[in-house]
């Protein structure tokens, strides 16, 4: 028609067509899948493994996204009812603000994995980090500025860059004539052409270049660095699995939605597929891999504590005829547990119940009274929950160091021991990873411990709502005698079983999260290392070494119970 143009132009009705029909019934169903999973892991969120996840970067990251993923699937079945120029405003502002703001929680949220795993080295390494300035404090906005603490620095480069981009895509949205042909910048409008060239050029154009070259920025720059510095970590909760995955699904979409813009033979395959569909699919990845991969760690999680639940009940009310016709093996009685880990024979051991035994509370007690150095790299490097195990291994020290009659002198060195152990794993104000226990619990060791922590440390700076999101100096527990020392009054409650509510319920979440994954990947270990022909008593088998211990330990069990027949 002669004088039509895309601001005259009448809308359309809806397409119900298959593909149009198809459309909102994908939109509808992944929309309410993905809101049960958010639902599930927000009902679960003092879960271990979603604990450290930190849902409150990602999940909002996922909102955003998802909104921008909604309206690139409706736009074929309803996107014509609208205006054509309303309908390419929301798309651009969509696309200009919702998803870059998306994409910048996204990559925060795992650059916050990569700060946690970094922070989990100190419970192996004993190098100190280094701590804030505190000299150069007042001394220039650089020195505060590295001081800030690491969340906050994220969030405030998010924000300067999510500032600039509004500011940006508003000023091109008003400068650019094709929007609003009443007023912008001279020969930006659409003028003099034909009406199919007017509906490409309001999808494509100069100003749709800095959402672009955020987009570009994000998955060709940050996420290839992220995926070089995840790439070495080995964590048991499928957090790097997350990372790399997102980033290597998110390097297609740029390139492909400047292709389907910009080559005319896409215009067939844009009729139904819309360049932007090309992002969405990068969306749907991070939305799989950011809430489904934790929910099955969870259910994994779930189904390993279950085992050594029953493991623990059956090996603990087995009969100890059960347990002779177990190591009766000829071999077993005539041979030493290392000639036996020399010829791959320690697997026996991982199998039915002597297997099972690996789960009980009486195989982790005796790894973190004998040499707790193997678990506590795991939990620290694979697990992120290296402060569990350090907390268990200072409380055990200071337990047997406690002395039969101690004076007060001997009595306030304990209580400075005790001290440390409560600022450096349990307190709200000074612990870098606070230990997840109950209010209850707190109160009371709050009672004993914190107004001395007070006096040494001043005011902390951790927010117990977010415990993982702040960075600050503390010791590491292998400087157990490089601090400050408390010469006050003890405090009323102060005792040898100080700990000991804590202390179970820590060794019952070390039982039940970390244990049975420590146990699994020693079984993966011995199996990997039996069929690629290495010895299992290598130093470097975690399996080999525990295999050992326990087989000694059983071989033991075993002639008390032939002496008692």
């Amino acid at each position: 028609m002669p004088g039509l143009t895309v601001y005259n132009i009448p809308p359309s009705p809806p397409k119900w067509d298959r593909v149009g029909v198809f459309y909102i019934a994908w939109c509808v169903a992944w929309s309410t899948v993905l809101l049960a999973g958010m639902a599930f892991c927000l009902v679960n969120r003092h879960n271990p493994i979603l604990r450290v996840r930190g849902l409150s970067l990602s999940f909002p990251a996922i909102a955003l996204l998802h909104v921008y993923w909604i309206l690139g699937q409706i736009t074929y079945p309803i996107g014509g009812t609208v205006p054509m120029v309303l309908a390419y405003d929301i798309q651009y502002f969509a696309m200009g603000v919702y998803f870059p703001l998306g994409i910048a929680l996204f990559h925060a949220s795992n650059h916050r994995f990569l700060h946690i795993a970094k922070l989990q080295k100190q419970f192996v390494h004993a190098e100190p980090r280094a701590g804030r300035d505190l000299k150069s404090t007042d001394a220039s906005w650089l020195c505060r500025l590295r001081n800030i603490k690491y969340t906050t620095k994220i969030f405030l480069f998010i924000g300067i860059g999510m500032v600039l981009q509004f500011i940006l895509t508003i000023g091109m949205w008003f400068a650019c004539k094709k929007y609003h042909p009443t007023y912008g910048i001279p020969g930006t409008g659409l003028d003099g052409l034909p009406l199919p060239v007017q509906i490409v050029e309001l999808g494509r154009g100069w100003e749709w270049w800095p959402s672009v070259l955020w987009q570009v920025i994000w998955a060709w720059i940050v996420a290839p660095v992220l995926l070089w510095r995840a790439w070495g970590i080995r964590d048991t909760m499928g957090w790097r699995t997350q990372t790399i995955a997102c980033c290597i699904s998110s390097l297609h979409a740029t390139p492909m939605f400047l292709i389907a813009s910009y080559v005319p033979a896409f215009a067939k395959v844009n009729a139904y597929f819309t360049p932007s569909q090309w992002i969405h699919l990068s969306i749907i990845t991070w939305e799989i891999f950011t809430v489904f991969v934790p929910i099955y760690e969870v259910a994994r999680q779930w189904i390993l504590c279950k085992k050594a639940a029953d493991s623990y009940a059956r090996c603990d009310t087995a009969s100890p005829s059960m347990t002779i016709r177990i190591t009766r093996s000829k071999e077993w009685n005539n041979t030493s547990s290392s000639t036996l880990a020399e010829k791959g024979q320690a697997s026996v051991f991982l199998d039915e119940c002597m297997g099972d035994r690996l789960f009980t509370k009486d195989a982790l007690e005796h790894v973190l009274s004998k040499n707790s150095e193997a678990l506590q790299d795991f939990a620290a490097l694979k697990d992120f929950s290296g402060e569990n195990v350090a907390f268990l291994t200072c409380t055990g020290s200071w337990k047997s160091s406690w002395p039969e009659s101690p004076d007060q002198e001997q009595l306030l060195g304990t209580y400075n021991q005790a001290l440390w152990i409560y600022t450096t794993f349990i307190s709200p104000c000074n612990a870098e990873f606070p230990l997840n226990i109950s209010s209850q619990a707190l109160s009371h060791l709050q009672s004993v411990f914190e107004k001395p922590a007070r006096i040494l440390c001043g005011e902390g700076s951790v927010n117990p709502a977010t415990p993982f999101e702040d960075d600050y100096s503390t010791l590491p527990p292998q400087d157990v005698g490089i601090r400050a020392r408390y010469t006050g009054e003890i405090p009323d409650g102060f005792n040898l079983a100080v700990f000991d509510h804590v202390q179970d319920h820590i060794k019952y979440l070390v039982l039940t999260n970390t244990w049975p994954k420590f146990v699994e990947a020693m079984r993966r270990q011995s199996s990997d290392s039996m069929e690629s022909g290495y010895t299992a008593t290598s130093e470097s088998s975690l399996s080999s070494w525990l295999s050992s211990r326990l087989l000694s330990r059983l071989s033991s069990q075993h002639a008390k119970l032939q002496s008692f027949h």
